[in-house]
């Protein structure tokens, strides 16, 4: 009874503390720059408290293990227990107030105080926030522990033995926190800040995935945007030119030094001129921090995938028409099918699956039909996202409906040129989006593949991602105009997560999706009528 009581209790506390402390980095909560003073107080001075306590109690030789325990913790995490204190104090005060309820109902049967039980579960919330602590210093610094790219590719996998071995190595040879470099959390935060509205939605989605992976994934999608937007964005063609020459020989120089450089004492490149891309990117701090973040991730990302992104976004810079539904396809392919690759490269080393961005003798990692496949995951939701922006497109300058579908070519102009996308019509500029959706729909078997080879961790969560872009499709269908900017409610967002993570994939949800909401449509309809019909025009005679 008492072994079932404490699993019972250790279950709730955990996924208490997992669920509420899973929506922010554990590393902004690493403060290098923090008062030395007030930060040593704070570990050492309350862990010889906890010392202290356990060597003077008097209650139960329970009581004083967990003290003990709660001094060694402290003096590990203590400084990052207080700036956490608010989700911290919550897991405690909900999971001490479950286990002392489990612990009154099964008190007939164990011989322990309400004390001893708030105690175990405060004691579990600590060691769950200092494996985060520790997780945190290990994924950002992991040259402390070693810093041969070899070793650390190895102890990516949580479960792994050698991720507990470095954890421990880690524990045994942590420096204080005034010494390490702050450069790497500071980057974070910037990146965090420079994706804007776009990081709460990207937050949430990404909080399903394991933290280390969370994290690398937000440094990757912010250089994404932000290289996008120097390309894109930028004050004159000139200067969309040059950014994009600036980034080729960036990524050209990060990926020559990145086989052949380390550092004992930091994750970046050390053959990268920071002041030269300072004077290049005319000393923009942000994004020269995004680049930082890119570098320091660059030696397990595919340098080909890369690439081709950047020529991508040289035929935006062309603004050729796309001519051909094959030109279409390729489009999509360059822009979100790399980067679907470059996340798969990611997701693969973070789980400890090798790393992915080269195949060679000694490195056997890499699949090169699984980076196909997610190549087709990226272009698929790319095809979505085309078919749904046609109207947003024009409106700032873009056209990327293939002329093939165009009845006569000035409906180029109008889109392109003019910017007046109202002047073709909501018809015919629904007709193209339809048909782009075609494309998707055609690929997004292969797509569903793609997911499939990932590992297991990961599957639900991006599962439920591509399934929610997908739905963009009969929420455009199913609408009786064409507004600027389709969106899947959020409850439907919802339970296409729900129905991801319980077995519906693919074609099934999409199906099951698209005849619940043209019902909701139909009875809507009906509903409007009925109504429409008790509460119209009356006559009445004189």
């Amino acid at each position: 009874m008492k072994a079932v009581v404490y699993f019972l209790i250790s279950s709730i506390t955990v996924s208490l503390a997992g669920l509420m402390g899973r929506w922010e980095f554990p590393i902004l909560f690493i403060k290098p720059k923090a008062n030395v003073y007030i930060t040593g107080l704070t570990r050492h001075g309350i862990s010889i408290l906890f010392g202290l306590f356990a060597i003077l109690s008097q209650s139960s030789l329970l009581v004083s293990f967990l003290l003990t325990v709660m001094a060694g913790l402290w003096y590990i995490s203590g400084p990052y227990f207080v700036r956490r204190w608010k989700v911290i104090s919550t897991v405690c005060v909900i999971a001490c107030t479950i286990a002392c309820f489990i612990s009154y109902t099964a008190s007939y049967q164990l011989e322990m105080t309400y004390t001893e039980w708030s105690l175990f579960t405060i004691t579990l919330v600590l060691f769950g926030h200092t494996l985060d602590h520790l997780d945190a210093l290990l994924n950002t610094f992991p040259y402390l522990v070693s810093s041969n790219k070899l070793e650390q590719a190895k102890f990516q996998k949580a479960t792994s033995a050698a991720y507990w071995v470095s954890i421990l190595r880690l524990v045994i040879s942590m420096p204080p926190e005034s010494e390490l470099d702050v450069s790497p959390i500071e980057d974070m935060e910037t990146a965090i800040r420079v994706l804007g509205p776009a990081s709460r939605s990207w937050k949430t989605m990404a909080a399903l995935f394991p933290v280390n992976l969370r994290q690398d994934l937000c440094l990757l999608y912010a250089f994404f945007r932000t290289a996008d937007d120097l390309v894109d964005d930028a004050p004159t063609p000139e200067a969309c030119e040059e950014n994009l020459v600036t980034i080729r020989l960036f990524l050209r120089d990060v990926f020559l030094t990145t086989k052949h450089s380390g550092s004992e004492t930091s994750c970046l490149p050390l053959h990268l001129d920071w002041d030269h891309y300072a004077r290049l990117l005319n000393h923009d701090q942000d994004v020269l921090a995004v680049f930082r973040n890119f570098a320091r991730i660059a030696h397990y990302l595919c340098p080909r995938a890369m690439s081709e992104l950047t020529d991508a976004w040289e035929l935006d810079l062309r603004g050729e028409p796309v001519k051909k539904q094959k030109d279409l396809l390729n489009y999509a392919a360059l822009v979100s099918g790399t980067f679907g690759e470059l996340c798969t490269c990611a997701i693969m080393y973070k789980t400890g699956n090798g790393n992915w961005a080269y195949k060679s003798d000694t490195n056997q990692a890499r699949d090169d039909e699984v980076l196909s496949r997610a190549r087709s995951t990226g272009q698929c939701l790319q095809l979505v996202n085309i078919a749904r922006d046609v109207i947003a497109d024009s409106l700032v300058g873009r056209c990327y409906v293939p002329m093939q579908y165009m009845a006569y070519p000035q409906i180029y102009d109008i889109l392109k040129i003019t910017r007046n996308p109202y002047q073709v019509g909501e018809t015919t500029l629904k007709t193209f989006s339809l048909r782009i959706l075609s494309l998707a729909d055609q690929i997004s078997d292969k797509a569903q593949k793609g997911i499939d080879g990932l590992p297991n961790e990961v599957q639900d969560s991006i599962r439920a991602a591509f399934e929610i872009y997908m739905a963009i499709g009969p929420t455009l269908r199913n609408d009786p105009g064409f507004p600027l900017r389709a969106k899947v409610p959020k409850r439907q967002q919802q339970w296409i997560a729900l129905c991801c993570i319980y077995g519906f994939r693919g074609p099934v949800i999409r199906a099951i999706m698209s005849t619940f909401y043209q019902i909701i449509s139909v009875s809507f309809s009906l509903f409007a009528r009925l109504f429409n019909s008790r509460t119209g025009p009356k006559t009445h005679s004189l």
